[in-house]
């Protein structure tokens, strides 16, 4: 089975390496530098071509942007590593090739030729086989039938040689143990939330030299972050909304278009219960009129009330039970009724009265969403005539004297979320603004718009203590009540470890069982359980957060049960697991070694020139 399945693994892994190889011929090429074969380098004796190391770039940071939704260039590839890891894994798979070359691993020729036979690309309008479409993505990519074969086929030697390196690894049974001994052991203790309401003197006033101290001893919770001074011009359609003109002859014939959404007839919220004939349906009936429900006679039929909701519906949606439903009150059950589905009872649980706004009420709504409607399009309309006015030289300011755009500044940086900040598609344009980029004009999702330029970025800053001071004033209240606190704790704490229940303390205590690592704790910091953990029996803690103290102690840890089938369950998984990141760590570990023993050399100056192509 084993076998079976590595063989599995590693038919897969050479399917998707074919893939790989036919998304690159199908894909992008080296342009104005030569035949693809060039090598920007070698492993031994393997070349290190130009056009597996551009698609595998071009692909890395293809597959960066689909992850992260955002675009790129290759100096930001650069600058995240990307361009360096591609580069590594292509020439580790590379010195990896020219190892199984070495140790003599190869895959025959008749697995070579079944790949290239059924891979999709290669088919043609039949689906079998077309060899003349198989030469002409060669052609077209610079590759000849016994090139790209060999490609095939270091690949798959590659494979095999990593095969070999990970058959038979598991995770030694010690470590499974261990690690599943610290996922499922489990705690009992009790514990109880100190707040300022517990202290029995109440804190004084800050002093001038406390909140002067507070204020020195944090100063990066007073300091600004870097912020970008960002100019810009905008318009939203709220802005010109005095300036659009509405006729009442459009208001009315917006009213007649939406005349059933003003006007709507009297309907009712109900349920209906289809029975299979009219004996059923009666001994259903006398049940409810004699104290049972509906619902009990909608369980009974094996349905939820969901089942039977029919929503709010007309009177003409019941057909023949629609007069009988609309004559009764809310809530009453009716009938049974004879339907086209068969006898029923309905169930009224509202009634929803007939709607009717006449024109003049529903006028200034109609006018507000015609008027923004109308300035939308106005300054879509325009759209054109600013972005020419940026394409011609014309600065942020001076389009806000020529046109309808107001010019603002604001001084930006994450978090700030204020007028214009307020809109997501601000706030992602300031995130990427750079010195020196063109004002582009840009949408709003109100259907305004927005162009920004960048005048300068300010290096963080340490606010002055009057700007801050009532944020400095929070803090030293913050500090003052967990030191009060954590004094009383002090004084508790030796009371609670030597058994004394918590609530003839005066404190109102919680007390949590069966609880795991992975537990969750209301109002406890995110290292609570962690401090849990650590403790032994009968231990009591003190765990200071965010103005607040808890006073903890450990009644009880309860070991892994072996005996458990969901403790067995998860041990199989966590041995599968390990397993894979111990074969994983010895593979990576293995090319590391060949890469290290390898003569691997790399032509930095084609290097850059194929990342011009990728700018």
């Amino acid at each position: 089975m084993a076998k079976s399945l590595r063989k599995k693994a590693g038919d897969v892994a050479v399917w998707v390496i074919l893939g790989l190889l036919i998304v690159g011929l199908m894909g992008f090429s080296v342009g104005n530098f030569g035949s693809a074969r060039q090598a920007i380098g070698s492993a031994g004796d393997k070349p290190i071509y130009a056009q597996a190391y551009f698609d595998a770039l071009r692909s890395d940071i293809q597959q960066f942007e689909n992850a992260t939704g955002q675009n790129i260039s290759l100096v930001e590839a650069q600058s995240l590593g990307l361009q360096q890891a591609t580069l590594q894994r292509v020439v580790t798979e590379r010195a990896l090739e020219n190892e199984a070359a070495e140790l003599g691993l190869s895959i025959g020729d008749e697995q070579i030729r079944e790949q290239v036979l059924s891979f999709p690309a290669f088919q043609g309008l039949t689906g079998g086989f077309d060899r003349q479409r198989y030469a002409d993505i060669l052609a077209r990519n610079s590759q000849t039938e016994e090139t790209f074969e060999t490609q095939l086929r270091e690949s798959g030697a590659r494979e095999l040689l990593q095969t070999a390196v990970l058959a038979g690894i598991t995770a030694p049974d010690t470590f499974v143990s261990a690690v599943l001994e610290f996922a499922t052991e489990e705690r009992d203790f009790t514990w109880a939330l100190m707040t300022q309401a517990d202290l029995i003197t109440p804190l004084p006033e800050p002093t001038e030299d406390d909140l002067q101290a507070q204020y020195e001893s944090d100063p990066a919770a007073y300091t600004l972050p870097e912020t970008k001074r960002i100019n810009y011009v905008w318009l939203t359609p709220d802005m010109i909304l005095d300036d659009v003109q509405v006729d009442e002859t459009d208001l009315q014939a917006l009213y007649e278009e939406r005349r059933a959404e003003f006007n709507q007839p009297e309907r009712r919220l109900v349920e209906r219960l289809i029975f299979g004939n009219a004996e059923r349906a009666e001994e259903a009936r006398a049940r409810i009129d004699a104290g049972g429900s509906f619902e009990d006679e909608v369980e009974t039929r094996g349905l939820s009330l969901s089942d039977v909701d029919m929503g709010d519906v007309l009177q003409s949606d019941l057909g023949p039970a629609g007069e009988a439903v609309f004559a009764a009150d809310a809530p009453s059950v009716v009938g049974p009724v004879n339907t086209s589905l068969g006898p029923a009872l309905f169930r009224v649980n509202a009634v929803l009265a007939a709607q009717e706004v006449p024109f003049e009420e529903a006028r200034d709504a109609l006018q507000d969403e015609l008027a923004l409607d109308r300035a939308r399009r106005m300054i879509d309309a325009q759209v054109d005539e600013y972005e020419n006015e940026l394409a011609a030289g014309a600065e942020i300011a001076e389009l806000a004297d020529t046109t309808d755009l107001r010019a603002g500044t604001i001084d930006w940086f994450p978090g700030v979320d204020t007028d214009i900040a307020a809109y997501d598609a601000f706030q992602q344009a300031a995130a990427a603004v750079r010195e020196g980029d063109f004002a582009e004009i840009a949408a709003l999702d109100d259907g305004g718009i927005f162009a920004m330029e960048l005048q300068e970025v300010i290096a963080p800053r340490l606010q002055p203590l009057e700007d801050v001071r009532e944020a400095v004033t929070e803090d030293w209240r913050a500090a003052a009540t967990v030191a009060a606190l954590s004094s009383l704790a002090d004084t508790l704490s030796p009371q609670i470890a030597a058994g004394m229940d918590m609530a003839t303390l005066g404190l109102t205590a919680s007390v949590e069982t069966e609880m795991l690592r992975s537990g969750f704790v209301p109002d406890t910091p995110p290292n609570f359980l962690e401090t849990v953990f650590s403790m032994d029996v009968g231990q009591v803690e003190t765990v200071a957060y965010d103005g607040r103290v808890i006073l903890v102690r450990l009644d009880a840890v309860n070991e892994t049960s072996s005996d458990d089938p969901d403790t067995a369950a998860l041990a199989g998984l966590l041995e599968q697991q390990l397993s894979q990141s111990y074969a994983q760590d010895l593979y990576s570990a293995f090319s590391a070694g060949v890469v290290g023993q390898t003569d691997v050399s790399l032509n930095q100056q084609l290097i850059n020139g194929l990342h011009a192509q990728i700018q």
